[in-house]
C-alpha cells in the first residue's frame, strides 16, 4: 500500500478506524460490535495488507482496550501508529485542564500499553477553542515529558481551518468528500498542508450518499438528486465506482496524508485495500471538472442532519 512521510512518520494511505471496534457503530452495522477474536482478525488482516495506522479514542467503548490486548498477542518489530482522541475535559483551571489531559493520557496509554502515546488529539476542535492558551501549554507539557510523541485536534469542515493550522499540533483529522469545496476554495486545506500537519480526511463517503441512486432519491431530499447525477455522470465518464471515484478524489489531494475507513468486518478491511490500490490519480483537468460540478452546492447536501424526513 503506498505510503506517505509527515513529521518523520511513514503513513498508510488508509487508516484503521477503531470505532466499530469499542461499540456498536453506524447505522449500516448488521452484526454489531465483532468479539474480541473478530477484533483481533480485523486488525491483522489491516497490518498484513499494508495499513500501519490505527485510530480510536477515549470515547469508543472498549476500543483502545482492545488494540492494547491485540498488541500485547502480537509480537511487532514496529508497531503501527495509534491515533487516540480526549473528551470531556475539565476546563475550569489551568490546573483542572492539566489534570484532566494527564489522567486521560494515563488511560490511554494503559489501555493500549504504550509508555508514550504516538499521536494524542482532542476529539472535537471546540475543545481547543475554550481555551486555547491553556490547552497550547498542556499539550507542549505533555510532548515535553515524553507522555506524548504528537499532539493533534479532530475538526469539523464549520471550522477555520486556517485557525487550527497555526495552533503548532502535529495533526488533524477532517470530513472531506467530493461534494464539499468549501476548504479548498477558501484556502483552509492549503493552510494544513503549509503548517506541515498530518492531515487525516474521514467520512469520504459522506455517510453513505454517493451510494445512492438519484432516481431512488426521496422528496425530502429532492436537493441531492441533481448533485447524484453530476456524481454518477462523472463516475460513468471516468469507469469509477462511486466508491472508487470517492476514494480517488480524497487521494488525489496532495493535502491529505491518509484515510480513515472503519471496518467491522475483516472482508470490509480486504475491501477497503482493494479499493485503495484500485484507487486512480485524478488529473488536473479532471479535478477542475469536478470542481466545476458542485461548487456551488446546495449546502443541505453536505449536512447530513437536513436530511431527516419531516413528520407529517
Amino acid at each position: 500500500m503506498k505510503t506517505t512521510v509527515k513529521k518523520g512518520i511513514e503513513i498508510s494511505a488508509i487508516s484503521l478506524g477503531t470505532v466499530q471496534l469499542g461499540i456498536n457503530y453506524g447505522i449500516s452495522n448488521a452484526g454489531g460490535k465483532p468479539s474480541r477474536e473478530k477484533a483481533f482478525e480485523i486488525l491483522d488482516c489491516a497490518i498484513k495488507n499494508g495499513i500501519n495506522s490505527l485510530d480510536t479514542a477515549a470515547a469508543y467503548g472498549d476500543s483502545e482496550e482492545t488494540i492494547g490486548s491485540w498488541l500485547a498477542a502480537r509480537n511487532f518489530e514496529k508497531k503501527p501508529f495509534i491515533a487516540t482522541k480526549a473528551h470531556s475535559l475539565d476546563f475550569g483551571s489551568l490546573d483542572s485542564l492539566r489534570k484532566s489531559m494527564r489522567q486521560q493520557v494515563e488511560s490511554s496509554k494503559k489501555n493500549l500499553g504504550l509508555e508514550q502515546l504516538p499521536l494524542f488529539m482532542l476529539h472535537h476542535f471546540d475543545e481547543f477553542l475554550k481555551a486555547p492558551d491553556e490547552m497550547v501549554t498542556v499539550m507542549q507539557e505533555l510532548k515535553a515529558s515524553g507522555d506524548v510523541a504528537m499532539t493533534g485536534a479532530s475538526a469539523y469542515s464549520f471550522h477555520d481551518y486556517k485557525q487550527l493550522a497555526a495552533t503548532g499540533f502535529d495533526a488533524v483529522q477532517i470530513p472531506l468528500n467530493i461534494f464539499d469545496w468549501t476548504q479548498i476554495e477558501n484556502g483552509g486545506l492549503k493552510a494544513l498542508e503549509r503548517s506541515g500537519m498530518i492531515v487525516f480526511a474521514r467520512s469520504i463517503y459522506l455517510q453513505g450518499l454517493v451510494f445512492k441512486k438519484p432516481e431512488d432519491i426521496e422528496m425530502h431530499m429532492d436537493f441531492c438528486r441533481e448533485p447524484l447525477e453530476k456524481f454518477c455522470y462523472l463516475c460513468e465518464k471516468y469507469k469509477l465506482s462511486p466508491a472508487q471515484l470517492s476514494l480517488s478524489y480524497a487521494l488525489s489531494l496532495p493535502e491529505i496524508t491518509s484515510l480513515v475507513l472503519g471496518s467491522e468486518t475483516v472482508q470490509q478491511v480486504q475491501q477497503n485495500v482493494e479499493l485503495a490500490e484500485s484507487a486512480v490519480q485524478l488529473t488536473a483537468a479532471q479535478l477542475a471538472e469536478i470542481r466545476d460540478c458542485f461548487l456551488n452546492i446546495d449546502s443541505r447536501v453536505l449536512n447530513p442532519s437536513t436530511w431527516v424526513k419531516p413528520k407529517v
